[in-house]
């Protein structure tokens, strides 16, 4: 929970607030459990796919899940107020929680992953085999306070790339820029909608943010985001030159792949921290992109150096471990902090010539002592 300063804890409408909030926390976790006890008790071993007349076996969790009498999960819906359907999903989310996501459920229980949360993950992960659950339930169990929904909907895409891979139909190529004509505004902007592929997008954003910045120095007071549509017009007049994509461009942004031998056939972007496939690197290298392929880093390692400044290979270990700055509730990307300890020394003495990969990166919180070990 987050900390709270002298004269929040001196506020007595906050500390209601506080108190309610933890009421209302602990009835959500005691209803999920009492859900939990009544499907035990109306489980059936009937097979939910036989062609069978009046009460039907509902199968509502995952594969794993066991299967809710019909009838049963009805009165269970009229009994929380909800809906037939609202009351038959909760039953699902609750029952991948308990079986199919057993650190997440566990983590529920002890109030670190509130139950809305824990409900939208159940419900990406129900459409996983068991492997692909068990993958995301590891994954996500270790930062259980810091995900992001964003985070979550690329895991889920990663592990049905994973583990079910027949199942996933060949997308077809969606690329497209499309400008609007038709509905100028009165002041004779249009809209522009695009999809483009990962190494277009970085140089086209690296020519935006130049241009805009070229407007800045001569004189441009325009916000950042008009600049930025003036530096598009400037590349379509080609007022700016880019780079050819055939051509070898010493300015483009490389891109770092990281391939792990369990799974050679799926990548993971580190630049967009999203999965791909080797058909897609293969699209990327043909295109001239400057690609750099590394293998999976074990995040458990323990890197130690005899050196007061962080190598390359350790700074690298910390960013993609912590991904954002680590205080609390900071979302400064790793990448762009320094590299300190966060906990605080409490000796007077020099400290030692090493770096332990419990330091983390992080920009925003204050050093803790004077006399604290930072980068």
């Amino acid at each position: 929970m987050p900390a709270t300063t002298a004269a929040q804890d001196a506020d007595p409408a906050l500390a209601t607030v506080r108190a309610r909030q933890s009421t209302a926390r602990q009835a959500e976790v005691a209803t999920l459990v009492a859900v939990r006890d009544w499907a035990l008790e109306h489980t059936t071993d009937d097979d939910p796919d036989a062609v069978t007349f009046g009460e039907r076996p509902l199968p509502l969790g995952g594969v794993g899940c066991p299967v809710i009498e019909e009838f049963a999960a009805y009165d269970l819906a009229a009994a929380m107020d909800m809906s037939t359907d609202a009351g038959l999903g909760y039953l699902g989310r609750a029952l991948e929680l308990r079986y199919r996501l057993p650190r997440l459920w566990a983590a529920v229980l002890d109030r670190r992953l509130p139950v809305w949360k824990a409900a939208r993950i159940a419900e990406a992960t129900m459409r996983l085999p068991l492997d692909g659950a068990a993958h995301v339930d590891a994954r996500l169990a270790q930062a259980v306070r810091t995900i992001t929904f964003a985070q979550l909907d690329r895991l889920i895409d990663e592990a049905l790339a994973r583990y079910t891979p027949q199942d996933l139909a060949p997308a077809g190529d969606e690329r497209h820029a499309w400008i609007d004509l038709t509905q100028p505004t009165l002041e004779g902007h249009v809209h522009l909608e695009g999809l483009l592929s990962v190494p277009d997008a970085l140089d086209l954003e690296d020519a935006l943010r130049t241009g805009a910045a070229r407007l800045a120095d001569a004189g441009c007071q325009a916000p950042l985001d008009v600049r930025r549509s003036l530096a598009l017009g400037d590349l379509a007049r080609g007022n700016q030159p880019l780079d050819h994509p055939n051509q070898t461009s010493q300015t483009s942004r490389a891109l770092v792949l990281h391939l792990h031998q369990d799974s050679p056939d799926l990548a993971r972007c580190e630049t967009t921290r999203t999965p791909v496939t080797v058909e897609t690197i293969q699209t990327w290298c043909a295109a001239s992109t400057k690609i750099i392929i590394k293998p999976v880093i074990d995040l458990h390692d323990h890197v130690h150096v005899e050196a007061y400044e962080a190598p390359d290979r350790l700074r690298e270990h910390i960013e993609l471990r912590d991904l954002t700055c680590v205080f609390p509730h900071c979302r400064r990307p790793a990448t762009r902090c320094d590299l300190d300890h966060i906990t605080p020394t409490t000796s007077a003495a020099p400290p030692p010539a090493t770096t332990s990969p419990r330091s983390a990166a992080g920009t925003t919180a204050p050093r803790p002592t004077d006399d604290g070990a930072t980068r």
